[in-house]
């Protein structure tokens, strides 16, 4: 079962699920890219964590947090987290694509898919845009 979402004092604009992300990130941001590719239903509002502007909007939400793992944000301020935010784009989604969100109700899978995503996320800037580990340079350190 999903984790429940705690609240924050900043709020995506009215019918909108902000997606605070970070831009200096390439699979993070190609991520964001194709959830908008994806999105059916025009409510996503994707918000780079480094811009000063997005970071002011969700003051109490501290950067180091903001950088372990994607935020979404409602416009009632419900904040969810790394792979229950990416749950929370696909519930949002109109028609048979919104049906993929019932995956994180199989016993299981929630977990397997937050391990997953932390897993990731710990070597994201490692990876490029489509999530595949960099090859270690030809003149970095050799084991």
């Amino acid at each position: 079962m999903p984790s429940r979402p705690h609240r924050s004092a900043g709020k995506a604009s009215p019918g909108k699920l902000a997606l605070l992300y970070d831009g200096s990130c390439a699979m993070c941001t190609a991520g964001v890219r194709s959830a908008l590719n994806f999105d059916n239903s025009g409510r996503l509002e994707p918000l780079d964590l480094h811009d000063e502007r997005a970071r002011a909007r969700f003051p109490d939400l501290k950067l180091e947090s903001l950088l372990e793992e994607l935020h979404a944000v409602d416009d009632d301020g419900r904040v969810y987290r790394g792979a229950r935010a990416v749950n929370e784009i696909l519930r949002r989604q109109r028609g048979i694509r919104s049906w993929l969100a019932l995956l994180w109700y199989i016993p299981g899978y929630a977990w397997l898919a937050d391990r997953q995503y932390k897993k990731i996320a710990v070597s994201r800037y490692q990876r490029d845009a489509s999530g595949r580990l960099s090859e270690p340079s030809a003149s970095g350190p050799h084991h």
